[in-house]
């Protein structure tokens, strides 16, 4: 070859070397990222120096490209590389070069509520906020994500072996907690636990899952029906026949020493329905002159109920004839043997009279629907579900127009549970911490199903069903489906010591041991020590404390706490994140200090 083709070559090379050294690099002068639907991004960028080529990054990551006739990027990308609606966009040009990073705030056109407003309003209503369903919550208002998750079918469990084999509710634990953080029936699932802890089944007795599984099951067909119909069906269920000794409960036979069994008698009243003392509609106790609270009922009319629930056997098992005393079988309803009824006249409660004769469906009948008629029942209901939803000290008045909703709902009717729950959530009270600080006794302590629920969904985590998650809230005091007595797995009446009057239900179980069971928990997650069965992603936030540990405080901020952290906290996050340079460290650790702190385990 010629030596000045050599030189030629030479030099070509020496010129592009040159050329891309002394390249000017793509400057950012404006980006936006607005949410087009949950899960997707638009972002558009305007700068300089941008070759032909160039690519939008977001989170660390290249997004298809195009170039606009005016010399503007744009691209779009899942929102789940984005945290706390915090953006972290780059642009790159083919040759390497690369803009200075750039957070960004994700806008929602026309949102109708605000992100804090909407992460609270998730966290009363399903089992935790995520990043699309706060995004969904904001461009269709409350109202709307209510109707729509009104008309969502149920999530379900496993078919459960038909074995007495108390290992077999395990794969019933894990389904629940996959639906929990996976499913998109969140307002059910969220109520039908609430009713859980009204209308306890617990499998300290009860610890199978064919028993467990239809009873769960029911709670969830019936959490948007009324209350009636739950009452019935709660009462026909066998699980329940068998957890509170209905099932094969027989008349009274004075010569043989035989007295009806009172337990669900008594329990129906005490925990289901109307309570020990008399209500007003505001939730507070009725007293008399001397200013003692007066009772809803006696010794006496238990024992007068508890013949009402007479009579009543399993369902008969498929192929076989029914029978005095059917053979064990959860499916379906209990059924009525009229021999074993009892048919004599009943008083109950203010001297309500069943007349003698009945049949047992007929007793039953009368008994439920003068439960469900009496004036108690509103302000006990809604006093409870607004504890398991909202706050565990809710005001009078907040109370009182629950139970107004809950005796005089929609086209007046009595017990509509969509109405109610509607009511507790639309509330003026429930939505007071949308704009501005809560009072100091507002909320409520996250139950350890819900602290791990709530911290996955808000990390945007997957699970898979074979996951360890029931073993994870069983440490910390709270075992799914096994509530240590028929008054739940704490007493929803627990007041706080040393605070008189303040109730603080899931305190009774945050023993020391429980409570750094918690903080293990936190790290667990924040760490990636939760096992091959749940994945937490972290790399959107640790691509904010690469661009700045403030950016990755600040959207642990806006995911965990909804913008409330206080300056103390995000000082001590900040040292604690100052310990090492490596974002990855950085964000788990802004994780941890956040996902402990008592801030965010108390939902507020």
């Amino acid at each position: 070859r010629h030596p000045m083709i050599n030189n030629l070559i030479l030099f070509a090379i020496f010129l592009i070397f040159t050329l891309a050294a002394n390249a000017a690099e793509p400057s950012l002068f404006e980006t936006r990222a607005a949410a087009t639907s949950p899960g997707e991004l638009t972002i558009t960028t305007n700068g300089a120096d941008f070759a032909p080529g160039a690519a939008i990054y977001l989170a660390g990551l290249p997004l298809p490209t195009m170039q606009l006739p005016d010399g503007r990027l744009r691209a779009a990308a899942s929102s789940a590389k984005t945290f706390g609606g915090l953006a972290v966009i780059q642009v790159r040009n083919p040759d390497g070069t690369g803009s200075t990073l750039q957070v960004v705030e994700v806008e929602v056109p026309n949102a109708k509520v605000s992100a804090r407003a909407a992460a609270r309003f998730l966290e009363q209503a399903s089992w935790g906020p995520t990043p699309d369903s706060i995004l969904d919550v904001r461009q269709k208002g409350f109202e709307a994500w209510i109707e729509e998750q009104f008309a969502l079918p149920a999530s379900d469990y496993p078919e459960p072996p038909v074995e007495n084999d108390r290992q077999s509710l395990l794969p019933a634990q894990r389904r629940f907690f996959y639906n929990a953080i996976q499913e998109q029936d969140q307002l059910r699932q969220r109520l039908a636990f609430a009713l859980h802890q009204i209308w306890v089944v617990s499998a300290v007795k009860t610890g199978q899952a064919r028993m467990i599984v239809p009873y769960m099951r029911l709670l969830n067909q019936q959490a948007f029906g009324n209350y009636r119909t739950l009452m019935q069906e709660m009462t026909l269920n066998p699980t329940m026949g068998r957890y509170l000794d209905m099932v094969n409960n027989v008349k009274p036979n004075p010569a043989r020493g035989i007295n009806a069994n009172e337990n669900y008698a008594r329990e129906i009243m005490q925990l289901f329905t109307i309570g020990t003392v008399k209500l007003n509609p505001d939730g507070t106790a009725v007293r008399d002159a001397q200013g003692k609270p007066v009772p809803t009922y006696s010794q006496t009319t238990i024992e007068n109920l508890a013949r009402v629930f007479t009579g009543w056997t399993f369902p008969p098992t498929p192929g076989r004839a029914p029978a005095a005393t059917n053979p064990t079988y959860y499916e379906g309803r209990m059924v009525a043997w009229e021999a074993n009824h009892d048919t004599t006249a009943k008083t109950l409660l203010d001297g309500f009279r069943i007349p003698a004769g009945l049949t047992a469906r007929q007793d039953l009948d009368a008994a439920l629907q003068h439960l469900f008629e009496h004036p108690n029942v509103g302000p006990f209901v809604a006093r409870r579900l607004i504890g398991s939803l909202v706050t565990s000290n809710p005001s009078p008045d907040y109370v009182g127009r629950v139970t107004a909703v809950f005796n005089n709902g929609p086209g007046g009717v009595r017990g509509d549970l969509k109405a109610v729950v509607k009511a507790i959530l639309l509330d003026p009270e429930a939505r007071l911490g949308d704009t501005a600080d809560t009072p100091a006794a507002y909320g409520h302590l996250r139950e350890p199903i819900l602290y791990v629920t709530a911290l996955l969904r808000a990390l945007g985590a997957t699970v898979a069903e074979a996951n360890s998650l029931a073993a994870r809230a069983a440490t910390m005091g709270q075992t799914l489906f096994a509530p240590p007595t028929v008054f739940n797995y704490f007493p929803l009446l627990y007041e706080l010591p040393g605070s008189p009057g303040m109730l603080a239900p899931e305190f009774e179980i945050l023993t020391p041991a429980n409570a750094l069971n918690r903080a293990n928990f936190a790290d667990a997650v924040a760490f990636s020590r939760l096992g091959a069965t749940v994945t937490v992603d972290l790399t959107p936030l640790m691509n904010l404390a690469a661009a700045h540990p403030w950016y990755a405080s600040e959207g642990v901020n806006r995911v965990l706490l909804h913008g409330r952290m206080p300056d103390n906290i995000r000082e001590q996050i900040l040292i604690a994140m100052g310990y090492s340079e490596d974002p990855v460290y950085q964000a788990q650790t802004a994780i941890y200090l956040a996902a402990s702190a008592l801030l965010y385990q108390v939902q507020n």
